[in-house]
């Protein structure tokens, strides 16, 4: 017997099968036409998948990788075309720094599951942590054809243009975010990077100081601040204000 049930009993080609296709066949002669030509999948690997699954989540929560990294790589053993454990894997090996392994199952993923916008997102990032800056930037906008009102996408290839030194282009999608979300912050803050790297210091320091007074606590919002100042030439508020950002950081 098999009472733990480890045992795949539904190979094709085993006695126990072609028996019941015999029996079935007596009953329902069309049966006979419709015989798998691979194994039908154990339904205790669909369980063990999905247990694997919810472990690697799990670790990636508590932050050990190791372990989501060994039980998603389970997971790909038992089914190496599961889209779902090659992006996990892949938002797992971006958070270790392994980059390129992190783009190469990431892209995996998005052979099988291309209309996956988070899978999109996150191997732009990893293009991007490569320094393929013009493979992130010619990426993401591809997604952004099929997707053009997903706010991450947006910001993360304002990111790239910004990292091409190409602040207007940035500045144009940090805007279409705010278009949809107005009180994005990260959006808001792009935007101030982008003026600040066209030395449209006033602008930013507008920008800036109304953000400040629902970001009071936000390091960022003060260190671009500071740095528009200093664009003014006001070095001693620049640097009154880059204190505050410090000691909101120590905090």
């Amino acid at each position: 017997g098999d009472p733990a049930e480890q045992k795949n009993i539904y190979e094709p080609n085993s006695e126990l099968v072609a028996d019941s296709r015999k029996l079935l066949a007596n009953i329902f002669p069309q049966a006979q036409s419709k015989q798998p030509s691979s194994p039908l999948p154990d339904p205790k690997d669909k369980i063990q998948e999905q247990n694997l699954l919810h472990r690697a989540l799990i670790a990636t929560q508590d932050n050990r990788f190791a372990d989501a990294h060994q039980a998603l790589e389970r997971v790909l053993q038992l089914n190496p075309k599961f889209s779902l454990a090659l992006r996990q894997l892949g938002e797992v090996e971006l958070q270790t720094g392994d980059y390129t392994q992190a783009a190469a199952h990431l892209k995996q993923a998005r052979e099988i599951a291309p209309d996956d916008p988070a899978i999109g997102f996150l191997l732009g990032q990893a293009l991007q942590k490569m320094k393929d800056l013009e493979g992130a930037r010619a990426f993401l906008e591809e997604c952004l054809k099929n997707n053009p009102n997903e706010p991450t996408a947006r910001l993360l290839l304002g990111s790239v243009y910004l990292d091409l030194k190409n602040p207007i282009a940035a500045g144009d999608q940090f805007e279409a975010v705010l278009l949809v979300q107005p009180t994005n912050v990260e959006g808001q803050l792009g935007v101030a990077k982008a003026q600040i790297a066209q030395s449209k210091f006033t602008e930013a320091v507008n920008g800036l100081q109304d953000l400040a007074k629902s970001q009071a606590n936000n390091a960022d919002v003060f260190d671009l601040l500071a740095q528009a100042y200093r664009g003014l030439g006001k070095g001693l508020e620049a640097q009154r204000i880059e204190a505050r950002a410090k000691l909101l950081r120590s905090k």
